[in-house]
């Protein structure tokens, strides 16, 4: 474990320095009540605690945000960054607690409070319209929360375009630049090889999936168990099932996450699973000496995304990982399973095949699912497309890059939670874990030679208890891409994540190599 605190500055600046965490600590527990109403409104709420939900989350959402902006935490920072000897972990909450006083004396009070009754109600909406596969439910809540995006981002600042100041709410220094020539090197690299699949017309035999029903309960006991055998601690946490898979929960002795279960495909829920204890195993792991202080968080949402790909992918979707739990299938499923192998459970698990659903989509064409997201959140934000227009537009993208269309909104616009709850800039983070992840992996491989065998024998341990080391444990003291940089050596780069897939693509089809 790195040790992650140094000599205190002189004593006489101390009040200073425990005032500001004091008062940001106050600020942190308001963010955990609001995440615990948050969970319990996607898992447990009744349909008519809705509008009171929202009242509830205005409130949490006023108190944190008249917290943030006291003008006392400006005084104290001020005062603080004059101190040349910080050390890493002040330093860090000093910067942070910086970042986040800045951008919440940008945005009224009253806007902040508009904005989180409105994403509690349009949550509501989205659920609805969802279900009963009709956007016109959900279309003026949309309409309002793309209004309300363009309003933050105006009130934030930003350089060149609107859009930037919502990308680098979820990732510091993320902006349109530095994102469109990495989905064009992505588009370069990784178009060729789906290209390349299709035409070669080879496709796994998934027979044994498509003509079988799954029983709910089976999914349930093998995600428990995977999930477990990852080292996710369920007495520290809890799986339930929602509309949309997620991960929340206050603090790393309380994380929640949840899955979604379908009786004829039984890949969403343990993948879904698989992903969510990555974020989940991510939380339980940051350093418990850091509660309630900025540096003490998880660092970015392409930090958090590296883990959650990692395991549910990486590991998840690996040859070794397919040997260990073919046991664990045939326990839950014995006819259904009767006749399959660890290698055809792999070559199936990693069907390369255009589909519709961004949660559900191979590796390979992952990234393109987010990229289609990406350019009409510009537009939207610009204001190049409108909200009746985006329907169409999603499905004449999908038809575009991938080749497909959908038959339902449900299958299209309304498949996605985000947008509802206001996280526009959210989904390029995505692509930035799988980046992540693939760089952070070869690293580890390199210190764990044994890495394959104890992947195969289900000792998850070393993986990540090195993840706990060079990423956990460090929580958001390094900004992201020096946290990438000091885990692996090298600054963030694509190339881990295309040699990965370019491998795996020619051991599955016998191309791209």
């Amino acid at each position: 474990m790195i040790q992650v605190m140094k000599q205190l500055p002189p004593s006489d600046l101390m009040d200073e320095y425990e005032e500001l965490m004091e008062r940001l600590k106050d600020i942190a527990l308001v963010g955990q009540v609001g995440s615990l109403l948050s969970w319990d409104q996607e898992v447990l709420m009744p349909p008519k605690a809705a509008a009171l939900r929202a009242e509830q989350l205005a409130w949490i959402s006023k108190e944190g945000h008249t917290r943030q902006t006291d003008t006392r935490i400006g005084e104290l920072l001020e005062i603080l960054e004059e101190i040349t000897d910080l050390d890493e972990v002040q330093s860090a909450n000093v910067r942070l607690a910086r970042e986040s006083y800045d951008k919440a004396t940008k945005l009224p009070t009253e806007f902040v409070i508009e904005m989180a009754k409105h994403n509690s109600k349009s949550l509501i909406s989205w659920t609805e319209a969802r279900a009963k596969d009709d956007f016109s439910i959900f279309r003026d809540d949309l309409a309002k929360s793309i209004e309300l995006a363009r309003m933050k981002a105006d009130y934030l600042g930003y350089d060149e375009l609107r859009y930037d100041a919502l990308l680098d709410l979820y990732e510091s220094g993320l902006s349109v630049s530095r994102l469109d020539p990495l989905f064009e090197g992505l588009r370069n690299n990784v178009a060729p090889l789906i290209k390349a699949v299709n035409e070669r017309g080879t496709r796994p035999d998934m027979s044994w999936i498509d003509e079988n029903t799954w029983e709910q309960g089976g999914q349930e006991v093998l995600s428990q168990k995977v999930s477990e055998s990852i080292g996710f601690d369920f007495e520290a946490g809890r799986r339930d099932a929602s509309t949309h898979p997620f991960c929340g929960g206050p603090n790393p002795d309380d994380v929640r996450w949840t899955t979604r279960y379908s009786d004829s495909d039984p890949f969403g829920s343990l993948y879904g699973s698989m992903h969510e204890t990555g974020h989940g195993t991510y939380e339980q792991g940051r350093p418990r000496n850091l509660d309630f202080q900025p540096a003490g968080t998880a660092n970015g949402l392409g930090i958090h995304e590296s883990q959650s790909r990692l395991w549910e992918n990486q590991i998840g979707r690996s040859l070794e990982f397919c040997e260990w739990s073919l046991p664990l299938w045939k326990e839950q499923f014995p006819e259904n399973m009767s006749n399959v192998s660890a290698e055809q459970l792999w070559r199936s698990v990693n069907l390369v095949e255009p589909s519709l659903i961004r949660v559900e989509a191979d590796e390979a064409t992952y990234n393109i699912h987010i990229m289609i997201r990406y350019e009409i959140e510009k537009m939207m934000i610009s204001g190049e497309l409108e909200v009746d227009d985006l329907p169409d537009k999603w499905d004449d993208m999908y038809e575009e890059y991938l080749g497909v269309r959908a038959s339902s909104r449900s299958l299209g616009i309304l498949q996605d939670i985000h947008w509802s709850m206001g996280a526009i800039g959210y989904f390029p983070t995505y692509t930035l874990g799988n980046l992540y992840s693939a760089q952070l992996l070869a690293a580890a491989r390199s210190d764990l030679p044994n890495h394959d065998e104890q992947v195969r024998d289900g000792d998850f341990g070393p993986l990540l208890e090195w993840m706990r080391v060079h990423v956990h444990q460090r929580g958001s003291i390094l900004k992201p891409a020096d946290l990438i940089e000091e885990a692996t050596g090298s600054p963030p780069s694509p190339d881990a994540f295309v040699e990965y897939l370019v491998g795996k693509i020619s051991r599955l089809y016998g191309i791209g190599a």
